[in-house]
């Protein structure tokens, strides 16, 4: 294999006489991490994928996908095979080749990756279930940006069992995992490298064809060098899922759909028990969505009795502010083309207050859900415009004392410039009925990489106006920053009307005016096992619409992390708050009106959970409200073979205040056994000792194939007396929901 690099980056010097190669002669193992004198500012490679013989019928040609790159279509695919290092090394000659694959039919795309590797008895395969975390695995994933947005992608990996991976990519910096959609893969190791083959159907994704070209990103992780490999965007400064600089998939034309229409039909039997009540109800429930593909790049969905059975819990979270929490959206419903209604950009990136439009309010009110009887949905592409739509009928709910809503929402953006987009949203509706809310605001998000060098700047503005019986109030943000390998820097600016109410959004804290900064700068040591450290500052400065400041925090944090993938970081913060109106930790202990001024201090530690065992200890010490306060917390992760997967989360929060004192307690256990990629059972045990509510909730999953659906789950509440535990434990309710599903397409 030293041999192979000598050979490949002689290869590139005599082929390619405009690059030019930092190799040391005298030593192979530097010939292997050479460094490609490339301009990756403007690099843009392309493949083209070759069309499987069209006198065949309906891709009678296609290869069998069984991790085997033998079929015969394969020798007919396009190819291509220049990949660099991101890390650890920029640039650099990756340490194992890689060759990629790209074939389609009428309705299929298909791709091939070799990942050859010189020890394949290294080859790091600890997972097996479906939506593996990835970065602890070796890995490939294939990013496709079918709509030209340079932002937004549909993403599918893999790791070497065949573990499959889908998610929903938004504006270069948010994951989706939650989305899933239809496709095969498998993958195998062989004796040279492993090998992974992806069947994805067009009818899976939305995709504009006008195109000539779509916007490709194909990535390698290589789990024990830490290296990551990839095909394009080679920039350090830039996220693994980053669309700004990516390669060309050429050659796709005159694909199909079908008739465009998809039905996913589901039957749910449920029973459950209240414990209290000693009563036992059963339903049997048919549910449904339909998907209508309008245009390759438009699709129009309805959906009716919606069914979210087979939802996770929400994360535990005890509140102990001053605000309401933020919880997101998990439903595949609203998932579907999330990115489409995806507003204001940065602004929002640190905190979502503001934020006009927020699908989980769709469904649920008050934390407390509702049934969706009917809903329709129109997101996708049509020209230029990017354009997401939803209007959905509530049922009534009875324990709320709410009765049932129509509840609207539009998102319609537009490129302009060469990475730029703009935009204007619209919701109209309240959850609870208690108003008449609607709400409408416009943004710019701007963007141009390859500033000074290879940096990234951004300058994100939105406005919003809500309007509640009559009342008019607005939220005002903007943004400007600047990311780099090296210099990073954020100013952030933000207003919210004290009668701001997006009813259909999220807004925790109205009537101030906030300031963020921040700035940073990382270092990478060379020949060190160092792989980065950073260092730097931040500001937050709320006041009210007076200007009079309410709160001002600022610190600062170093930290680094080895070529294993273990990170420490340290951080400061000095905190000064002038409450006004007084309120309850947890709603348990008093904090009184007056200034507070504080100093805490954080140290965290985590090893990579790409090993068998991975460890998260966290410490944060200092003072609070006039008090102390001491937060604990550890994690811990177990993989002791690919079919079982264990963690454990638990975090300690101590408050001791002037008018009382508290002790929370919040932990969490969840496991995976997968029996193959397609069949896992998923249990979460949760606690909490301020709602004193205990939760057990497991899910049986399994795909016989790519369409059907077998899904089965048991869920069980009891209440814990926090002073009398364990001999105080109440069965509150339990529930047992079989769900069968079919998706059918035309």
């Amino acid at each position: 294999m030293r041999i192979a690099s000598v050979v490949c980056c002689l290869f590139v010097v005599v082929t390619t006489p405009s690059l030019a190669q930092e190799c040391e002669p005298a030593s192979i193992a530097n010939l292997e991490q050479c460094v490609t004198r490339r301009d990756f500012e403007t690099y843009r490679p392309l493949v083209s994928a070759i069309r499987i013989d069209p006198t065949q019928i309906d891709g009678a040609s296609a290869p069998i996908i069984d991790g085997d790159l033998s079929d015969a279509a394969w020798a007919q695919a396009g190819t291509t095979d220049e990949f660099y290092q991101v890390e650890p090394v920029g640039g650099a000659t990756p340490s194992q080749p890689t060759r990629a694959y790209f074939m389609y039919d009428s309705k299929y795309l298909y791709v091939g990756i070799y990942a050859f590797d010189s020890e394949p008895d290294q080859i790091r395969r600890a997972q097996l279930q479906r939506d593996p975390r990835l970065r602890d695995d070796d890995a490939v994933r294939i990013l496709l940006d079918s709509n030209g947005t340079f932002r937004d992608s549909f993403f599918f990996g893999m790791n070497p069992n065949g573990a499959r991976s889908d998610a929903l990519t938004e504006n270069s910096s948010s994951f989706r995992p939650e989305w899933n959609t239809i496709w095969r893969g498998k993958a195998r190791v062989v004796e040279d490298g492993w090998i992974a083959e992806f069947a994805i159907p067009f009818q899976s994704f939305s995709f504009d064809p006008s195109l000539d070209e779509w916007n490709l990103q194909i990535i390698r992780t290589i789990r024990r060098n830490n290296e990551e490999i990839r095909w394009s965007n080679i920039n350090q400064s830039r996220g693994r899922i980053d669309m700004t600089n990516p390669g060309r998939l050429s050659g796709i034309q005159d694909v199909s759909s079908g008739i465009g229409l998809e039905a996913q039909v589901f039957v749910t039997g449920a029973t459950s028990h209240d414990w209290v009540l000693d009563d036992t109800d059963f339903d049997l429930n048919p549910s449904g969505n339909v998907f209508y593909k309008i245009t390759p790049s438009l699709t129009g969905s309805l959906t009716f009795n919606t069914d979210f059975s087979d939802t996770s819990l929400d994360a535990r979270q005890v509140n102990t502010g001053r605000f309401s929490l933020f919880f997101p959206e998990t439903r595949d419903f609203f998932l579907q083309d999330s990115a489409v209604f995806e507003f204001g950009g940065r602004v929002f990136n640190d905190t979502k207050n503001g934020l006009p439009f927020f699908s989980r309010n769709i469904g649920v009110v008050n934390g407390q859900p509702v049934d969706i009887v009917a809903g329709a949905k129109l997101s996708g592409k049509a020209g230029p415009a990017n354009i997401g739509m939803i209007s959905a009928r509530t049922g009534s709910a009875d324990t709320l004392g709410i009765d049932g809503q129509y509840l609207s929402s539009a998102r319609v953006s537009v490129p302009v410039l060469s990475e730029s987009k703009a935009g204007i949203v619209f919701t109209n509706g309240d959850p609870s009925g208690a108003t008449n809310n609607t709400v409408a605001g416009a943004d710019f998000q701007y963007k141009r990489s390859n500033m000074f060098g290879e940096g990234t700047l951004f300058a994100d503005v939105a406005y919003v106006r809500s309007f509640t019986d009559g009342v008019a109030d607005n939220m005002a943000g903007a943004e400007i920053a600047y990311r780099s390998q090296k210099w990073n820097g954020t100013i952030r600016l933000r207003h919210l009307g004290e009668n701001y109410a997006p009813q259909l959004g999220f807004a925790n804290r109205t009537g101030i005016r906030r300031y963020n900064m921040n700035f940073w700068r990382r270092y990478r040591p060379e020949d060190s096992f160092i792989r980065f450290a950073e260092t730097g500052a931040w500001t937050n400065i709320i006041t009210d619409l007076n200007d009079r400041r309410i709160d001002h925090y600022y610190g600062g944090w170093a930290g680094a992390g080895n070529n294993d993938g273990d990170e420490a970081w340290l951080n400061y913060e000095h905190g000064f708050v002038d409450i006004e109106t007084p309120f309850s930790i947890a709603g348990i202990v008093p904090v009184a009106a007056g200034q507070y001024r504080w100093n805490q201090y954080n140290l965290r530690v985590e090893t990579t959970s790409a090993r068998a065992i991975g460890i998260e200890l966290e410490i944060n010490k200092g003072g609070v409200y006039g008090g102390d306060l001491l937060e604990l917390g550890a994690e811990l992760s177990l993989r002791p073979n690919k079919h079982f997967e264990f963690s454990g989360e638990y975090d300690y929060l101590e408050f001791d205040l002037p008018l009382g004192d508290i002790g929370i307690h919040i932990a969490s256990i969840n496991s995976t056994i997968a029996f193959t990629p397609d069949m896992t059972i998923k249990t979460e045990i949760q606690y909490d000792n301020i709602s004193e509510t205990f939760t057990f909730f497991s899910r049986f999953s399994w795909e016989p194939a790519p369409e059907r659906e077998i899904f089965l789950s048991f869920g069980h509440t009891a209440m814990i007396d926090r002073l009398r535990f364990p001999q105080d434990f109440t069965s509150q309710g339990s529930s047992l929901a079989l769900r069968l599903g079919h998706t059918f397409r035309m």
